[in-house]
C-alpha cells in the first residue's frame, strides 16, 4: 500500500513540474498585436538562456520607475543584430515591445536602439507573428 501511494505522489508531482515547464514557453501574458515604446536608461541587462531581461529606469511625468521587459534567447538576438556589449548599463536605449496585457510596463522586446544608433529587434509587417513564434518556441 505504501509503495502505490509513493508512486502516485511521485506521478501528480511529475505531472505538476511537466506543466510548469510547458507553461513557460506561453507568450500569453504579451499582446502582440500592440506596440509600446519606451526611452529610459537601462538599469540592468542579461543576454542569457532561455530569455533576455532587462530593466530599463524611466523619468517623465508619472515620475521615476524600472521597467521589466523580456526578450528572445541569445541564439535569436544575435539574428536580430544583437551583438555582446552592444547594451551598456547606464546608456539611453529606446524600446518597442509587445506589451503586458494586464496593463502593466514593459513587456515582450521586438526591437530595441541603443545610445549609439545601432538597432535590433524585428522589423517589417508580420514582424509581430514572427516575434510571437518565436517567444513561444515554435
Amino acid at each position: 500500500m505504501n509503495m502505490i501511494i509513493r508512486k502516485s505522489l511521485l506521478a501528480v508531482v511529475a505531472l505538476a513540474a511537466g506543466a510548469t515547464a510547458l507553461a513557460h514557453h506561453s507568450a500569453v501574458q504579451f499582446d502582440f498585436a500592440k506596440t509600446v515604446t519606451y526611452t529610459g536608461t537601462v538599469k540592468s541587462f542579461q543576454a542569457i538562456n532561455p530569455h533576455m531581461h532587462m530593466i530599463v529606469q524611466l523619468k517623465d511625468a508619472k515620475g521615476t520607475r524600472d521597467v521589466h521587459f523580456e526578450g528572445h534567447s541569445t541564439n535569436n538576438m544575435y539574428r536580430s543584430g544583437y551583438r555582446k556589449g552592444m547594451v551598456k548599463i547606464g546608456e539611453q536605449m529606446t524600446v518597442s515591445a509587445a506589451p503586458f496585457r494586464d496593463g502593466t510596463e514593459g513587456g515582450y522586446v521586438v526591437g530595441a536602439k541603443v545610445q549609439d544608433g545601432r538597432f535590433f529587434g524585428s522589423k517589417g509587417r508580420g514582424a509581430a507573428d514572427e516575434v510571437r513564434r518565436q517567444a513561444e518556441g515554435r
